[in-house]
């Protein structure tokens, strides 16, 4: 696609998804597990609304997000487990903050979290396990500092840490 900027592996090292910001679409392959060659699959994109900044696949490998800053809005889709083509899920997006950036699920696959870079939050939902879709929590955000970008939750689930671009910080929150 047309200025890709972030790649992503699923958990079982099968499949590979890029975002393409400029013309909107997520580009899918398969990996060859011998040599690491990528091969579109079929079809090789889908929409990624306008703008797609990133693809995060949770740690079970069913479910992908992509967040979407000039939507302000999350995709959700499901991963087909055997060609790993993404089927946007019903509803296909969520609600996000102002100019989602980032997203991050726990080591679970329970709970997402998704950097704000315009109002300096974090949204905060809970993953449906049988469908994948988001719901936000209550309280639906929590502050940063400023212009979140990077997200993640470290591996037992007990902690997020989000960096703030433009005042050199590290937010960190117990779950």
């Amino acid at each position: 696609g047309w200025s890709p900027i972030f790649v992503t592996v699923d958990p079982s090292g099968r499949f590979a998804y890029v975002s393409n910001q400029d013309d909107g679409t997520i580009s899918m392959y398969t990996i060859n597990s011998s040599t690491g060659t990528l091969t579109p699959m079929t079809p090789a994109t889908v929409s990624g609304g306008g703008g797609p900044f990133g693809v995060t696949v949770d740690p079970s490998g069913k479910f992908a997000y992509v967040p979407v800053p000039y939507g302000n809005i999350v995709l959700q889709f499901t991963i087909d487990s055997v060609t790993g083509v993404l089927t946007p899920n019903t509803p296909s997006e969520v609600a996000a903050g102002n100019n989602p950036a980032w997203v991050a699920i726990d080591p679970s696959s329970k709970s997402a979290y998704v950097t704000n870079r315009q109002d300096n939050t974090v949204s905060m939902f809970s993953i449906h396990p049988g469908t994948g879709n988001l719901t936000p929590n209550s309280p639906a955000t929590v502050a940063t500092g400023t212009q979140p970008w990077p997200i993640v939750v470290e591996p037992s689930g007990k902690f997020v840490y989000v960096g703030n671009e433009n005042d050199t910080s590290v937010s960190i929150y117990t779950v």
